[in-house]
């Protein structure tokens, strides 16, 4: 099949590009469009990463004013992040960027730091709950105004768009190739679809092969989950990215990890960080509409569509990537 595929390191994750051929004339062909792409997601790195000093976002986070000029590029972001901690209740939240800096993920991240899953669960002492909002619900004090070209957030207010971003860039990402036969592109597992279906399989968060997925066409497939991000904290204690927003610490709620589906990106994962952060009983109810895949920390899955439960059983070899679009009974991708 004719097209381009483009694998790179950006955001602090593995970016997969694929692009079919031009359904339409006029357009450029498939190795152009994947360059637009990745200039693309370099600027949008450039622009927002909290790990960049001279990034965007982190001169809004330095900024003492209440009311800050912004880019459509920044603007974008954060109306994203709010519409992510509106729809999750507050779970997924914008104001942690504090929190993370104290859970000690303050540095772009070095995969060398991760702990293997199944000894840092094990190690874990958190006692297993549902993670709850932040009663101060800082967030709805942010408001984005387009036609000032500006954001308003309390001062010192630092925000942080990790929750969102890597969906939210695919989305946009993903508007740059309309009119093409078939695209995807990953952002980190966050996966945006366009164009003929595509096959989309899940990682198995402890390392043991893919778990069976989705057939998604024109939508949106992303997995949130403990094994990217997991570290042990300078106490001893073992930390990950994936906070409870009532307590600024890392959650540990019974799942490893959530994948989910959704029309968009950054719909999908608001449900998939969502559906985790409030434990498999949660996680259900957030999943029944457009369905997904749960594996608990004692490594059962459950594959869940807008149909009864499905019971599975992990594969017992096999090597863990990231979330994977697959274009059909071809080839993994991501």
């Amino acid at each position: 099949m004719t097209g381009a595929d483009r694998r790179l390191e950006l955001m602090g994750t593995r970016i997969g590009i694929l692009v079919g051929p031009p359904a339409r004339p006029g357009l450029p062909g498939p190795e152009d469009a994947a360059a637009r792409v990745e200039a693309f997601l370099r600027d949008y790195d450039r622009a927002l990463s909290r790990f960049r000093p001279d990034s965007e976002l982190s001169a809004l986070n330095a900024d003492p004013r209440p009311v800050v000029p912004a880019s459509p590029l920044l603007r974008s972001a954060i109306r994203a992040a709010l519409a992510a901690a509106h729809g999750s209740g507050g779970l997924v939240d914008p104001t942690v960027h504090d929190d993370l800096l104290a859970a000690g993920y303050r540095d772009s991240w070095d995969p060398a730091r991760r702990l293997d899953l199944r000894d840092a669960l094990a190690a874990a002492t958190t006692p297993r709950a549902a993670a709850r909002p932040n009663p101060a619900s800082l967030w709805r004090e942010i408001t984005v105004d387009d036609a000032a070209g500006t954001i308003r957030r309390p001062p010192r207010l630092r925000l942080d768009t990790g929750g969102t971003g890597k969906g939210h860039a695919a989305d946009l990402a993903g508007a740059l190739l309309d009119g093409y036969a078939h695209w995807a592109v990953d952002c980190g597992g966050d996966v945006r679809i366009g164009g003929a279906p595509r096959r989309v399989d899940v990682a198995c968060p402890f390392g043991r092969g893919m778990l069976e997925g989705f057939a998604i066409r024109d939508g949106a497939v992303a997995t949130s989950g403990l094994s990217s991000r997991i570290w042990r904290a300078p106490g001893g204690a073992t930390a990950h990215h994936l906070l409870d927003p009532a307590t600024g610490r890392p959650c540990f709620t019974g799942l490893a990890s959530v994948t989910a589906v959704a029309p968009t990106g950054v719909e999908a994962e608001t449900l998939a960080k969502t559906a985790l952060l409030r434990g498999p009983d949660g996680a259900r109810r957030v999943l029944a509409r457009h369905g997904g895949v749960l594996v608990h920390e004692d490594g059962a899955v459950e594959r869940l569509a807008p149909r009864p439960v499905v019971r599975l059983r992990l594969p017992e070899r096999g090597r863990g990537v990231a979330a994977a679009a697959a274009a059909p009974a071809e080839r993994s991708f991501g």
